[in-house]
């Protein structure tokens, strides 16, 4: 059986967290949720920008450089959950979806949150991805 491996295209702050940006057993790749928030790098501090469209965004760059650490592409993505804090400006995903994965999109959920752990994120997508190496 394959054993577990940590995915991280190199973002040092998970040095200090107790989960991974993704992890790999076998062909699967699982990407942990991801938001649209950085470190500022003179301030330290959890930077968030954006509106719904922005912040979405943001997050599939993210999640493109997890893809890319692991030898995959947004082909091959196969679910994603979008986790949304209201419903309004939501729509405006749509368009963003479409320049990451064109016109072949993956199975996906979207829920409708209270609140996610990063107060000023809108969204916070997980995605699979099955890889074929």
């Amino acid at each position: 059986m394959s054993k577990r491996e940590t995915v991280n295209p190199g973002w040092p702050i998970f040095d200090h967290l107790t989960f991974a940006p993704a992890v790999r057993k076998g062909n699967m790749l699982f990407i942990s949720g991801t938001d649209a928030t950085t470190i500022d790098a003179e301030t330290g501090k959890l930077v968030v920008k954006g509106d719904f469209a922005e912040q979405y965004r943001t997050i599939f760059e993210k999640m493109k450089m997890i893809l890319e650490a692991a030898g995959a592409t947004f082909d091959d993505v196969v679910w994603t959950c979008d986790y949304i804090r209201t419903r309004e400006g939501y729509k405006a995903t749509a368009d963003v979806r479409r320049e990451f994965f064109g016109k072949s999109f993956p199975a996906s959920t979207g829920i409708v949150v209270k609140e996610l752990l990063s107060r000023d994120a809108l969204i916070e997508m997980d995605a699979i991805a099955i890889l074929d190496k």
